[in-house]
């Protein structure tokens, strides 16, 4: 989020990073920051700790052979299966710049990644304030590194080190990360049977997938059992705040008679840009629709908005990169990489516009089938609970726009009263008439001087009410809109799975089945007749072998709808985890606005109070 509020209260406590300031310049800043921090870094001194501390402290040890290095202290870190950039920030946070680390450092770091799993800020601050109510910090197998010499063969699968750079978009805010690993360790169990795609697992996936395999291999068939779906749980795509994508309109228009506007289309992890027209989008967008019927993908905007057209092709293009099936497609590579015209691509290209074929047994892993007709049964209840999430995000994007536009106008009219108080030019006497009541007295001086600073203080929350409406409409809006395209295109997935259901075809099929074979069993129970009797036996033959390859065909279809719409609903649902960074965001620029608004009107205030109030000041 925007760090355009992130000010001091002079009036409030001091903080870190704060001066104070009634402080000298020269000594104010770095002492104060300094003697905060050693505060807070000693604030688990006398607080009794769990003996999990002590479990990890000894295993980071044995990991660094013999002391905690930073490398140790990341690598126990892993084990707490929070986001790599959650548990970076936290090892820069703890390190001290020392050749190791002391055992009180390691303590505040397992305090913040506490803090971090119960979705709280990871700071010394948070930790400082929480330290008498602290949970306890979650480091599944961290033991297994105490029995192991080598640091990185004890490394969870699926991590690295810090520095590794496996993130295409290298920055994440850690709300949207740590609610992005909660998903994930609930995708790392079906993953173990499902291979079909490939996911970042967290740390704790190893424990969890070998946990979900010995309950299959033991046959556990209760009706408590929980089957977590077998979806690709790349975090990436959970992250809708994310984009990977900038397109700005070409100076260049194309078409040599007919001209159409031209778009420079830039993609950070192709490291690539093209130039494409809206109709190369719209085709793009209508293969997806026919490659991949059964899933859920990115929806184009409209043609006719062009003001709104460049935001809504970002929208579009960067939620395809997000999704992992999609961002592996060969001609959406070829859409975001080939500097050819894209029509020149469709044309030499050879194209597969068949339909996806899905393997269910695969898709599903150990997911029982009797399961996924029961979420299929419920189709018309889940379409219900889609278009409910429908009218609700576009009410609240509608209330965001509303709220922004009503900043825009209360910072409008505050700019205009502020005008009115400057006595800019004003002339100070009168050339005619009696000096003794036109020469300014002192008192109307100083209010004239006091005004001035009022006016520039009504000016600053003017330009601040704006900037909060322009946060509300860019960023928290946008993040709506993005979720009402998750809601559209689930929608528009059901929409095409009822228009393309086979139960009806099934149903058809296996009725004239049954009327044929009623009519075989006549003509064989009769006594033997012409040989019309015998052409009727082989067509009635002829037509049951189609109608049994037909209901194959149409039974292998409905149980690939059955078998998406299971999954898809399930990333349907994983997609909430984002409203945790969309909630977390906006209350924080909330506060960091009204922050500074508190600031800017105690600041008029304290310029208010030394308005002159003696009324003879005025005439004397």
């Amino acid at each position: 989020m925007s760090d355009l509020y992130d000010i001091l209260d002079p009036w409030g406590p001091p903080s870190s990073g704060a001066t104070n300031a009634s402080a000298p310049a020269s000594t104010g800043g770095i002492l104060g920051v300094s003697n905060l921090e050693e505060s807070s870094r000693r604030c688990l001194d006398n607080v009794a700790l769990p003996v999990v501390y002590a479990v990890a402290f000894s295993a980071a040890q044995k990991a660094g052979g013999g002391r905690v290095t930073r490398d140790a202290l990341q690598q126990t870190l892993e084990f707490s299966g929070l986001p790599r950039h959650v548990t970076g920030q936290i090892v820069l946070t703890a390190d001290t710049g020392a050749d190791s680390l002391a055992q009180r450092d390691f303590n505040l770091a397992l305090a913040m990644v506490a803090l971090a799993q119960k979705n709280m800020s990871p700071t010394l601050e948070s930790v400082m304030f929480h330290k008498e109510d602290l949970p306890v910090p979650e480091l599944d197998g961290v033991e297994t590194l105490i029995s192991s010499s080598n640091m990185h063969s004890s490394m969870p699968p699926g991590r690295g080190r810090l520095d590794a750079p496996d993130d295409p978009w290298s920055s994440a805010s850690a709300g949207s990360g740590a609610v992005a690993s909660s998903t994930a360790a609930l995708g790392s169990m079906s993953l173990a049977t499902n291979g079909t795609e490939t996911a970042s697992l967290p740390a704790n996936a190893d424990s969890a997938k070998k946990e979900h395999q010995q309950r299959t291999a033991g046959g556990d068939s209760s009706a408590s059992q929980t089957y977590v779906p077998g979806i690709n749980m790349d975090e990436l795509q959970w992250k809708l705040d994310k984009e990977d994508v900038s397109i700005k309109e070409s100076a260049e228009k194309g078409g040599i008679v007919f001209k159409h506007t031209n778009y420079e289309i830039s993609t950070r992890s192709f490291s690539s840009m093209v130039v494409r027209r809206y109709r190369d989008f719209d085709w793009i967008s209508n293969y997806l629709v026919t490659r991949y019927p059964y899933r859920m993908h990115a929806n184009i905007p409209p043609k006719g908005f062009p003001d709104n057209r460049i935001k809504g092709l970002t929208r579009f293009a960067s939620a395809i990169l997000r999704i992992p099936f999609l961002r592996r497609d060969a001609l959406v590579i070829q859409f975001f990489t080939n500097t050819d015209e894209f029509g020149h691509v469709l044309k030499v290209g050879n194209l597969d516009m068949e339909a996806e074929d899905i393997d269910v047994d695969d898709e599903l892993g150990s997911t029982p089938w009797p399961e996924v007709q029961q979420t299929y049964a419920a189709f018309d209840d889940f379409y219900a609970q889609v278009a409910r999430d429908e009218e609700r995000y576009r009410t609240q994007i509608t209330s965001l726009e509303k709220i922004a536009r009503y900043k825009q106008a209360i910072g409008d009219e505050l700019n205009v009263y502020s005008d009115t108080m400057r006595l800019i030019n004003a002339p100070r006497e009168s050339v005619s008439g009696s000096r003794k009541f036109h020469v300014q007295a002192a008192s109307k001086r100083t209010l004239d001087s006091n005004l001035n600073e009022l006016s520039m203080s009504f000016s600053d929350a003017s330009l601040l009410e704006k900037a909060h409406g322009e946060v509300q409409k860019t960023i928290s809006a946008e993040y709506l809109r993005r979720m009402y395209d998750v809601v559209i295109s689930m929608k528009l997935m059901m929409d095409r799975m009822r228009r393309m259901e086979k139960r009806k075809d099934i149903q058809r099929v296996c009725e004239r089945n049954d009327t044929n074979r009623k009519a075989m069993a006549q003509l064989n129970g009769e006594s033997p007749g012409p040989d019309s009797d015998r052409s009727s036996i082989d067509r009635l033959e002829r037509l049951l072998r189609e109608d049994a390859a037909e209901l194959q065909l149409l039974n292998h279809e409905q149980r690939c709808i059955e078998a998406r719409f299971y999954l898809e609903l399930a990333r349907y649902k994983c997609y909430e985890s984002f409203l945790q960074t969309h909630y977390h965001g906006y209350i924080e620029e909330q506060i960091k606005h009204h922050t500074m608004t508190l600031n800017a009107w105690k600041q008029a205030l304290s310029t208010a109070d030394d308005l002159p109030t003696d009324p003879l000041g005025f005439i004397s």
